[in-house]
């Protein structure tokens, strides 16, 4: 040892320092506590690149100082493996940034020197490629410019990084690759897979992926779609193309390709293949198929058309009186005129060729009452010939009945079933537009010390109470009025037919109603109503505005003492 390297560093380090340095490269010592990283030395080679000369590192830096903030997990990663394994190296591509913010792409090494319990040591020497950086920012560069967003895999260093250009369409922040417009991962393709949430299984689908690449021994594209799990169940589907490059001596250098955000596409595919389903499904399940000549008004005899004049005990052969009988017969009242206007002859020879038009309407069928869907469109054999329709008819009463719960469902509060605010003011809109004569009063209204509630009780009995106050609207008035929940506490009425000579009265008593009924509910906490109205149509026929008048007058409901209702005036 006398004649060794310890000997010769401790004669001659003080003038021998920067040749030393510049032989080892950037080097600096670590140390890692509950307090987290800390820089406690460094070379001159480290100082210089990083712009840290002369700094006192033994009173130590946060290594988060030194790391482009993006790359702070993948640093850790780092130093967890080395302190899992002293004196075996590790490495890896990390950003560091330098004094003045801007992002350097280094290849670090990192050693694990000394372990104590709760404190460990680390050696780092990275290197810095500045051609290397140059040519990264023209790539990527290039990339912004063709709004392309390309993945790149180095399999010699088994790092996979992802140059994005489009990064205003990531959907979701645990979609880790589409958020940055660099980023890296190690041990690709695992480590890349080990960081999403792949849906079903798509996760296989990409690794078979990856490993058909490899097996190429061309540069021809292959592609994937796969997908992927996000936030609130949501899933973003992913396209990626990707070739292999090998080199003179056929050993695979690195594999390049791209990826693209296909949502939307996807979305639109699926709507597509769903409405080509259910058509076909419904022209497969059509019940029968009629042709009518339009001009001599007579149905061509089929079996298809017997069975339906059978089916529906229709018994005249011209058209437009067997649809007389069958809309006075058998379809509901509701939708009897509309039935009839659809299958008017002159209406119907005036409709252009080979376009279909389609109505749905309800009528009784084997004694049942249900939802059927007529669809005619109308064709000319030859320009000499008369013009004819042919009528497709589907039972579609089960589709439809979802189809209205669902409606039912996107209309109403799914706590009190009453109308949403949304669904209320339409409501009220229509009902303004069919009755404009009849007079009515829109409502708001909202509980008194309800919070009260939520802290004594609990929210399950605020729930409760605003269950009880929602039937009490309803058994109070009926169908005379449509009722809404704003949200919270919060409803909204319109009473119909409401005479200014009562109107008042009947407010007052239903405050008091919904007071008694609220004290039942949560007899240890004094909770009641106010109320604010406006009058229809003194006010005007704008519901939206009537609706803000009666907002104000509640306010001065509340501001008078609640528990009671103010009609609202200028």
């Amino acid at each position: 040892m006398q004649n060794g390297l310890i000997s010769w560093l401790l004669n001659n380090y003080e003038n021998q320092v920067n040749n030393i340095d510049r032989l080892l490269g950037a080097m600096a010592f670590l140390e890692r506590s509950d307090s987290g990283i800390k820089v406690t030395g460094a070379n001159t080679e480290f100082e210089k690149l990083l712009g840290w000369t002369g700094f006192q590192w033994q009173m130590g830096m946060d290594m988060e100082h030194l790391l482009a903030p993006q790359f702070s997990s993948q640093f850790t990663e780092l130093v967890d493996m080395a302190g899992e394994n002293m004196m075996v190296e590790h490495h890896g591509d990390v950003r560091f940034k330098n004094r003045v913010g801007n992002v350097l792409r280094c290849h670090l090494h990192i050693i694990c020197i000394n372990v104590h319990d709760n404190h460990s040591e680390y050696v780092i020497r990275f290197s810095y490629n500045k051609q290397a950086q140059i040519k990264d920012a023209l790539f990527t560069e290039a990339l912004r410019q063709s709004r392309t967003n390309c993945w790149y895999w180095d399999m010699n260093q088994g790092m996979v990084t992802f140059f994005n250009t489009d990064i205003s369409e990531a959907p979701d922040n645990e979609i880790v690759f589409m958020n940055e417009e660099t980023i890296s991962f190690s041990n690709f393709p695992q480590g890349f897979v080990d960081k999403l949430n792949f849906a079903g299984s798509y996760r296989n689908q990409f690794m078979d992926f990856v490993k058909k690449i490899l097996s190429r021994g061309h540069s021809s594209d292959l592609t994937v779609d796969v997908a992927l799990e996000a936030g609130s169940r949501k899933i973003i589907w992913v396209n990626f193309t990707g070739h292999i490059v090998r080199d003179d001596k056929n050993i695979p250098e690195y594999v390049m390709g791209t990826w693209k955000n296909i949502t939307a596409q996807k979305a639109d595919q699926q709507r597509q293949q769903h409405n080509s389903s259910i058509i076909g499904a419904l022209v497969q399940d059509s019940i029968y198929d009629i042709t009518v000549n339009l001009e001599k008004n007579f149905f061509v005899a089929d079996k298809s058309m017997e069975t339906w004049l059978e089916e529906t005990r229709v018994t005249s052969p011209y058209c437009d009186q067997a649809i007389r009988e069958l809309a006075v017969n058998h379809v509901v009242k509701e939708h009897r005129q509309r039935f009839l206007d659809f299958f008017n002859l002159e209406r119907i020879r005036k409709l252009p060729e080979d376009k279909n038009f389609s109505i749905e309407y309800q009528r009784t069928f084997k004694g049942k009452v249900k939802w059927f869907k007529a669809t005619i469109n109308t064709f000319c054999m030859d320009e000499f010939s008369d013009k004819w329709m042919y009528a497709l008819v589907y039972d579609i009463d089960e589709s439809k009945q979802k189809e209205l719960v669902l409606e039912k469902m996107a209309a109403t509060d799914a706590l009190t079933g009453l109308l949403n605010r949304a669904h209320s003011l339409k409501s009220m809109r229509q009902h303004i537009e069919a009755n404009p004569d009849m007079p009515a009063a829109v409502m708001y209204m909202d509980l008194d010390n309800f919070k009260s509630v939520n802290d004594t009780l609990g929210h399950a009995a605020g729930d409760s109470l605003l269950i009880c106050v929602a039937n009490a609207m309803k058994s109070y008035f009926g169908d005379d009025a449509i009722s809404g929940r704003i949200g919270g506490d919060e409803f909204i009425m319109m009473y119909l037919n409401a005479d200014k000579s009562y109107v008042s009265t009947m407010m007052t008593d239903f405050v008091n109603y919904v007071g008694s009924k609220c004290q039942e509910e949560c007899p240890g906490v004094h909770v009641t109503a106010s109320l604010g109205y406006a009058l229809y149509p003194d006010y005007g026929n704008d519901i939206a505005i009537l609706a803000d008048f009666a907002d104000k007058a509640l306010y001065q409901a509340k501001h008078h003492g609640k528990n009671m209702a103010i009609e609202y005036v200028e």
